[in-house]
C-alpha cells in the first residue's frame, strides 16, 4: 500500500511539474512579446465624465462682486508652472503657478495666470477667498477662460472669466461621483 501511494505522489508532481513549466512558460513568454499597458488617456476621461455641473445665479452675483482679472507685477517665468494651455488664435496662454506663502516656507498657493502674448504682459485672476488649489484650465472661446477650484474631494467651483472685459462670466457648482 505504501508503494502505491507513493508512486501516485510522483505522477502527481511530475504532472504538476509538467503542467506548471508549460502554463508559466508561456505565460512569461507572452509577457515579454506583450508587456502590461499603461492606462489608456480614454480610461482617464472616464473617470472624469462622472463630474456633474449644476449653474447657480447666486454663486455668480457673489462671484462677480470678488473676481477681477489685474496686471501681475511679478514675472511668473520664474516661479513654478504647469504645461500652459493656448487659446485658437495663439494669443493667450494660461497655467497654474505655484509659489510660496511665506518666502523659504513650504506652503504653496496656486495662482491663475495668464500670458497675453501681443502685449508682453502677464495677468492674474484674483478674488478667491480661500487658497485652494484649481484645476481643468481651457478656453472655452478666444477671451474665456474657464477653470474648476475644488473645496474637498467631491465638491468645487467652475468658473469662467472673460479675460476681454475681465469679469466672470458663468459660476456654478461641481459634484465628484
Amino acid at each position: 500500500m505504501r508503494k502505491n501511494n507513493t508512486a501516485n505522489n510522483f505522477w502527481r508532481v511530475l504532472l504538476a511539474f509538467i503542467v506548471s513549466v508549460f502554463v508559466f512558460g508561456n505565460f512569461a513568454e507572452a509577457q515579454a512579446k506583450h508587456p502590461k499597458k499603461k492606462m489608456t488617456t480614454k480610461k482617464v476621461t472616464l473617470a472624469k465624465d462622472k463630474i456633474e455641473y449644476a449653474p447657480d445665479a447666486d454663486l455668480l452675483k457673489e462671484m462677480q462682486a470678488q473676481i477681477t482679472v489685474v496686471e501681475s507685477k511679478k514675472d511668473w517665468k520664474q516661479f513654478n508652472r504647469q504645461r500652459p494651455i493656448i487659446n485658437k488664435s495663439g494669443n493667450r496662454s494660461a497655467y497654474i503657478a505655484q509659489f510660496a506663502i511665506e518666502p523659504g516656507g513650504e506652503a504653496m498657493i496656486d495662482v491663475i495666470v495668464v500670458y497675453e502674448k501681443s502685449r508682453d504682459k502677464f495677468y492674474e485672476i484674483r478674488g478667491f477667498d480661500f487658497p485652494r488649489p484649481f484645476d481643468e484650465l481651457k478656453w472655452t472661446s478666444d477671451d474665456a477662460l474657464e477653470f474648476e477650484q475644488w473645496i474637498n474631494p467631491r465638491n468645487g467651483g467652475r468658473y469662467t472669466v472673460n479675460l476681454k472685459s475681465g469679469k466672470i462670466v458663468s459660476a456654478g457648482y461641481v459634484r465628484s461621483n
